[in-house]
């Protein structure tokens, strides 16, 4: 008689959040206020705890790492697709921590953060800051500053350029390139922005951006098309794939093509405060601090969720979990979807800034003195050294591809100059792993493995390790090939050490290729100095 009165309070007690006729897939005490919203990525999600403590757990549950920051974070945590992530503590320093939660490098940029970080296309670092904004590569090295006359107001967006896009307290929209090049105009203070690919009569298409203020209203700045004036505010906005989803304060949730034709409209039920977004091919996802709706491609609801004391949006997984941390400092998971393999990248994401382009080949290629080289990599150094590459990034990285692989081509093109001088091309190398673009693995692993030179090798395997990031596998790939007809012991040992770095930045997925690499070099008695390198990098991967 008295059991299912029980029943309702007991299932009362456990659901503070109130999640509505679901039960948490599981639920975990975090002890601490979690700060900003958590990230999923690389199926699982990090946060913020108060207190300077970063927390991952796995779509089951699983606690996978936690890391204490000796000091107190800022509420904006920053992950890349291959699950490293951007923290930043309160005193100005930025830190970098691998899939796995081991503390990559510690940078001090001096001022703290104004909003999350954005990550480019090739891993570089977008850092905003009280005005101004800084660029670092994957490795906390400054690329360039910019001081921009006024505090950020809306949070920067990646543009389908691999820059970014913001406005300024002051009314000033900004444009601003990977390399630091900034384009201004004068705008009304907009409550959203968002970076477009739009349909164009003469070419497939031409990189925009869309401005909507408070009162709807919005505004094409760069490309063609009319939309129509919005219902209400907007709360957030989302591109994907030539479509524009937006949700709007009064609760109704619209898809647009990117020449402005309206595709389906909807009434989704979140109506106010903090929301997050998520626009892909699975369709639209408004999660907001009291609902979270899902909406197929074709605008039919899919599921949703009441929600009560929610302390930041959810949060939703590729692997089709939604992610709930509640006032009561537990966070929630919820299976809302099955996870259909891996999902789709959008293809801006894999767009390149051309860095890493192979040096083409032609018969003039190094007419090059030792004196004006000598010049050329001192003016360079002294850049690096201030931060203060920017715009002649582009530049210098082809000429320093055409000194380093200045043997390659030679050798592909009998009737060129003598290549440079082994020092000159060791120099290129090491200064194209300062740069630490990922897009320039792929150079180093055809040095690696093509060039005859022992010591360029060595240094591209080193400079691969330093810039961490294998993104399509030709290092490993390089590495695998080359391992068992390597005999010189100096390129074994580079090679495990690049090995072992690669495998601590990308954790497991990355291990799957290194460790067979790793396992091949410890089996080189001839060269004992590598061998044993090989086995203290596996020992590592095991702690």
């Amino acid at each position: 008689m008295f059991a299912k009165p029980a029943l309702f309070l007991m299932f009362f007690l456990i659901h503070p959040l109130g999640a509505q006729d679901m039960v948490p897939l599981w639920r975990r005490a975090i002890a601490g206020v979690i700060l900003g919203s958590p990230s999923a990525q690389a199926l699982s999600t990090a946060m913020i705890v108060e207190g300077g403590m970063v927390k991952a757990y796995s779509p089951q549950g699983n606690l996978l790492w936690e890391y204490l920051a000796n000091g107190k974070l800022l509420p904006f945590i920053t992950r890349t697709r291959e699950g490293t992530s951007y923290v930043c503590r309160t005193n100005g320093v930025l830190i970098a921590l691998n899939r796995t939660g081991l503390e990559l490098w510690k940078a001090d940029i001096k001022t703290p953060l104004s909003h999350a970080a954005v990550i480019g296309w090739d891993g570089r670092i977008f850092a905003p800051m009280r005005g101004k904004i800084a660029c670092y590569n994957n490795n906390g090295r400054p690329l360039w500053t910019k001081e921009l006359g006024g505090n950020i107001a809306l949070t920067p967006v990646l543009d389908k350029n691999g820059g970014l896009v913001t406005t300024l307290d002051n009314g000033k929209l900004l444009q601003i390139s990977a390399f630091g090049e900034i384009r201004e105009a004068l705008l009304a203070q907009p409550a959203s922005l968002i970076s477009v690919l739009f349909p164009n009569k003469n070419e497939a298409s031409i990189d925009g951006i869309l401005a909507i203020d408070a009162d709807g209203g919005i505004e094409v700045i760069g490309g063609e098309g009319r939309f129509p004036r919005l219902s209400a505010a907007p709360l957030a906005v989302r591109e994907y794939d030539g479509r524009t989803a937006i949700a709007l304060s009064n609760g109704k949730v619209l898809l647009f093509s990117n020449d402005g034709e309206k595709i389906w409209s909807a009434d989704g039920g979140v109506s106010g405060g903090e929301t997050n977004l998520l626009h892909d091919e699975r369709g639209v996802y408004v999660l907001g601090m009291t609902k979270a709706v899902s909406f197929d491609p074709d605008g039919n609801v899919k599921w949703s969720l009441g929600i009560k004391n929610a302390a930041v949006p959810p949060v939703f997984g590729d692997e089709g979990v939604l992610y709930l941390s509640g006032s009561d400092w537990i966070l929630y998971a919820y299976r809302m979807e099955d996870a259909n393999g891996t999902r789709r990248t959008p293809a801006f994401l894999e767009r390149k800034y051309g860095l890493g382009e192979l040096p083409r080949q032609k018969a003039n290629y190094y007419q090059f003195s030792d004196f004006s080289l000598s010049f050329q990599f001192a003016l360079i150094r002294d850049r690096l050294e201030r931060g203060e590459l920017g715009e002649d990034e582009p530049t210098w990285t082809v000429f320093l591809k055409e000194v380093a692989a200045s043997l390659r081509n030679s050798l592909a093109v009998p009737q060129s100059k003598p290549p440079v001088s082994l020092q000159r091309r060791l120099e290129a190398v090491k200064l194209l792993e300062l740069f630490g673009s990922e897009e320039l693995t792929l150079l180093l692993a055809d040095l690696f493995l093509g060039d005859r030179e022992p010591m360029v090798k060595l240094a591209a395997a080193s400079a691969i390790g330093v810039i961490g990031v294998d993104r399509d596998g030709a290092a490993m790939e390089a590495f695998a090939q080359a391992v068992p007809y390597t005999t010189d012991e100096r390129v074994l040992y580079s090679t495990a050490k690049a090995v072992g770095a690669l495998c601590q930045y990308g954790g497991p997925p990355i291990m799957r290729k290194g460790v067979p690499i790793l396992a091949a070099i410890s089996a080189r008695f001839d060269a004992p100095l590598a061998q044993r390198r090989a086995v203290e990098e596996l020992e590592s991967l095991q702690r």
